[in-house]
């Protein structure tokens, strides 16, 4: 998309998404969570699907019609206007939600159950369908509505395969009886859901609306690249939030201390010599990945890596805070993270709003990002602290120490080579991985323990044999 459809089309979709996502805020509103986690707790499964299914249609039904009433009351009531493809292109991405809404039934239930091969199963159709036809669109150099419907198709390929799973799971539909449950556990999550969705929309819908559709592109296509390297920790999260639960109602808050660093350290590992060759060569690693057209994002990417890894060694923590019954708690330091980050974006991305502004556009919301999360980690981590007694483990200064080591020798490599191509910037990323597992070793922060953990990890045999296992319900 970046290089054959160019920043515009690029930032016109994520615009868009981003507009829509927003609404799509209140067709959660806590409720996944709570469905998550009564599940964990032993309730009855098919009354947990029931209640939720039919809370999730209520809500999606609500946030459609938001939609739907915004977009009228803009267009024929205050008498704005919208760009040609802008009303088909918000039509074809609500039912985009919609679709991936009603997956969410499945997918919840699965994360709820600790079924990790159903989840990722389901997660991967959308790009093995989306993917081929985004290329179709792009090297017949189409509109922004064409691709939109990649993503239309890739959704419904997604809600038909969770929905199949689910329902292979002779779940019986019976009259709900646990809404009251539901209602209250999810509503202190109400405002955290909606604050959350904000956070992650409001910088695209900032840009968009004091810049230009160029600026989201140049400012989200980096993001997105990054969001690879995110998702490991927001899969480790996934999964540790019913284990913490669980661990929580058996009052072992001990084994959740050790499961929390042992999380930390291993997404260090692999966060942190990735996130050093990004931050060590961002316009070269924006021009080799994305095209000519988007090095200039190279002002960003690396401030963004640094945000992104911190969001990284973050999210286990937070899900401690949700899993032991402290969802007031996590509302608060949303709450306060979205003004912090709100205050920082329109400091820095207008020229100038109620007289103040630094104009940086996409750089600026970089900036901006970056205090905001910074804000939230320090936060989390002293919440964290007075309830379960969990601290950051001071050896991960030796990753720290390795880091260095690592960008010393990718700086003095890059003195004599450049990186230039896809086959350099692996041959960079091979240099910051191995000089930074070497440093470790060295260091004995890295044992053959940590060998056997990643080796398991990459066993494709293995994780071939649990997908199959699990979906034969073994």
């Amino acid at each position: 998309m970046t290089r054959y459809l160019g920043k515009d089309i690029y930032g016109s979709v994520t615009w868009t998404l981003a507009f829509v996502a927003t609404f799509n805020a209140v067709s959660d509103l806590g409720f996944g969570s709570a469905h998550i986690k009564r599940i964990s707790e032993g309730q009855d499964l098919d009354d947990c699907v029931s209640t939720f299914a039919i809370i999730k249609l209520t809500l999606t039904g609500i946030m459609v019609a938001f939609i739907l009433v915004s977009v009228f009351v803009w267009t024929s009531v205050l008498g704005g206007t919208l760009e040609e493809t802008s009303t088909d292109l918000i039509l074809l991405f609500v039912l985009f939600q919609v679709l991936f809404d009603i997956s969410s039934i499945a997918t919840a239930t699965f994360q709820a159950k600790m079924e990790m091969a159903k989840l990722p199963l389901v997660t991967l159709i959308d790009p093995i369908v989306r993917v081929p036809l985004i290329i179709f669109v792009c090297v017949n150099f189409m509109g922004v509505i064409e691709l939109a419907f990649t993503y239309v198709i890739g959704a419904l390929a997604v809600a038909i395969m969770a929905l199949y799973l689910l329902f292979r799971d002779h779940i019986k539909w019976r009259r709900p009886t646990l809404f009251r449950s539901y209602y209250k556990f999810a509503l202190p999550l109400a405002l955290i859901a909606i604050i959350s969705v904000l956070s992650s929309t409001m910088d695209k819908l900032l840009l968009g609306f004091f810049w230009t559709s160029g600026e989201v592109g140049l400012y989200s296509a980096p993001q997105v690249f990054l969001g690879v390297f995110a998702a490991i920790s927001t899969a480790v999260a996934a999964l540790t939030f019913p284990s913490f639960s669980k661990l929580h109602s058996e009052g072992n808050l001990k084994q959740i201390r050790t499961l929390t660093r042992q999380a930390e350290r291993y997404i260090m590992m692999i966060g942190l010599p990735v996130s050093i060759v990004i931050i060590m060569f961002p316009f070269e690693v924006c021009l080799v990945l994305l095209g000519p057209l988007f090095e200039e994002s190279g002002k960003a990417i690396g401030i963004m890596a640094v945000t992104n890894l911190i969001m990284m060694l973050n999210a286990v923590h937070a899900s401690q805070i949700i899993a032991v019954d402290r969802p007031d708690l996590s509302a608060r330091i949303t709450l306060m993270t979205f003004v912090v980050s709100l205050g920082m974006f329109l400091l820095f991305i207008p020229d100038s709003f109620l007289g103040f502004g630094l104009g940086l556009s996409f750089t600026g919301a970089a900036i901006a990002l970056l205090i905001g999360t910074t804000f939230n980690f320090l936060v989390i981590r002293y919440v964290v602290w007075h309830l379960t007694g969990t601290t950051t483990d001071p050896r991960l200064a030796l990753q720290l120490l390795a880091g260095v080591a690592a960008a010393v020798a990718l700086a003095l490599c890059g003195m004599f080579i450049e990186v230039s191509s896809w086959f350099m910037l692996v041959v960079f990323g091979l240099m910051s991985i191995g000089t930074f597992i070497l440093t470790l070793y060295a260091l004995k922060e890295f044992t053959r323990e940590d060998y056997r953990f990643f080796m398991e990890l990459a066993n494709v045999k293995k994780m071939i044999s649990y997908f199959k296992d699990e979906l034969k319900k073994k």
